[in-house]
């Protein structure tokens, strides 16, 4: 592989990574994760 493969591969990989950190941050933050509110008053 190249130098320049290798900087674009690492480059992708960190790219996909913070994208899919983002998601989960916002997942969590809007409250998608919180369905079971169902259960809170039994």
């Amino acid at each position: 592989m190249k130098t320049g493969e290798v900087r674009k591969f690492i480059f992708r990989t960190l790219f996909y990574f913070i994208i899919l950190m983002i998601l989960i941050y916002m997942y969590g933050y809007f409250g998608a994760g919180e369905a079971p509110f169902i259960y809170n008053e039994f």
